[in-house]
């Protein structure tokens, strides 16, 4: 019995022994596919990030990703990083190049690779969650997004061995950390300038020392998408697509504005379902575009137009639905492009009515007085005769000897007849 327990244990031994030496002896990774997330985070990076690892599982490939993000859709960055910390080949992200961020959202994707680096004068953290105004959420629900968002947080850093206090400061009070202090609290692994990154990968990951990267370049279709993902073209798209609406409906039948105006908001319709739009922003806008139409029509000395600015920095500011994102915002010099350009609009349109006010009248009195007029038909026992105004025929009355050919200077319009006086000019 004894005997047994022995072989037993031998043979047991023998198996871990198999299994632990084969596991030592796994090929390493002689490629790192790498890809960038540059710009804000929507499905269309989801769908790239999980394409690019599903591609490297095939050619049993490292990744690494190169950041560069203000944030993004919330719930897009949790499936990027299901997707890393499901991955069956290490990960290494990497917040790239000097100068970049990893803000937001993108803190994240970061803390979750396998191996988390950062360029030296680059940034992470600023991941509160806010509400579609922009500021804090309020009462309930500020505690149910904000202990969602800490929960994600502290998951990933337990998963990949962070100090999870720092990592619960960026969610909680919105702290942010040079690369250095993220070294320092241990938020990533490594800091680096212009080194190789190969030679700074430890063991553990399992890459060869020879192996070499190779740049994945996203194809049209992705690219196309980061193109209409980016808030700041769909806040432009919406603005050129309502205001070519509105030129159409001003000089209707050319259907060439109308055309590209419809076009433009299907463009910013498809955008919309990648980037989560507050529609509360939508109607600020085209209420903005309202009052400049108003404008037009109506006298209101600048006032509609100061409030279809006011209408339009507040649209432009809340179009995105920052409960559902982080960090999705339109910058502020596409704001003072688009405000630049209705403030130009609205001084067109006043120029053209103070030039309206200022012209001369071109029918009644006003329009008649001063002006010289040829005698067509005269009596001067009578005094009365008709004369020729811009090709009409009118009755004329003067008290002066005048003849047939005679230039005569309209002084007054009375009950459709003109007085007029000789021209001694």
């Amino acid at each position: 019995m004894k005997n047994y327990n022995i072989k037993t244990t031998l043979l047991f031994l023998i198996i871990m022994l198999f299994f632990n030496s084969f596991s030592y002896a796994q090929e390493q990774y002689k490629k790192i596919n790498a890809f960038e997330i540059n710009g804000v985070i929507t499905d269309a990076t989801l769908k790239y990030v999980k394409e690019n690892i599903e591609k490297s599982e095939k050619e049993n490939a490292a990744v690494l990703i190169y950041i560069d993000t203000p944030g993004g859709v919330l719930e897009s960055t949790r499936n990027i990083v299901q997707a890393i910390l499901s991955s069956k080949v290490p990960v290494i992200t990497y917040v790239y190049p000097k100068g970049a961020r990893a803000a937001s959202a993108g803190m994240f994707i970061t803390i979750a690779g396998n191996y988390a680096l950062m360029s030296e004068s680059t940034n992470i953290g600023a991941a509160h969650p806010v509400a579609s105004s922009g500021e804090d959420i309020k009462g309930e629900m500020e505690k149910k997004v904000l202990n969602d968002t800490v929960a994600l947080a502290k998951n990933i850093a337990e998963k990949r061995g962070r100090n999870t206090v720092p990592v619960v400061a960026m969610v909680k009070e919105s702290a942010s950390y040079t690369s250095k202090e993220a070294l320092d609290l241990k938020v990533i692994d490594k800091v680096i300038g212009d080194e190789n990154i190969i030679s700074l990968l430890p063991e553990s990951l399992n890459i060869s020392k020879d192996a070499v990267i190779e740049k994945v370049e996203p194809d049209f279709t992705q690219v196309l998408y980061n193109i209409i993902a980016d808030p700041n073209i769909l806040a432009v798209l919406l603005f050129i697509g309502i205001a070519l609406i509105l030129l159409e409906i001003k000089v209707p039948g050319t259907f060439i504005f109308g055309t590209f105006g419809v076009v433009s908001l299907i463009i910013f319709a498809y955008g919309a379902n990648i980037i989560p739009i507050n529609f509360l922003g939508i109607g600020l806008i085209i209420l903005g575009f309202a009052l400049i139409v108003g404008e037009v029509f109506i006298t209101s000395f600048g006032l509609l137009t100061l409030g279809s600015i006011v209408s339009f920095v507040f649209g432009l500011r809340i179009l995105f639905d920052s409960e559902k994102s982080a960090g999705v915002t339109v910058s502020m010099w596409v704001i003072i492009i688009i405000i630049g350009l209705l403030v130009s609009i609205a001084l067109l349109i006043g120029r053209l009515i103070i030039k309206d006010f200022s012209r001369k009248p071109i029918i009644g009195l006003e329009a008649m007085e001063g002006l010289l007029v040829e005698v067509i038909e005269w009596d001067n026992v009578k005094h009365t005769g008709k004369v020729s105004v811009k090709g009409e025929i009118w009755n004329a009355v003067c008290n002066d000897e005048v003849h047939v050919g005679d230039k005569v200077r309209v002084v007054w319009l009375e009950s459709l007849t003109l007085h007029v006086e000789k021209n001694n000019e």
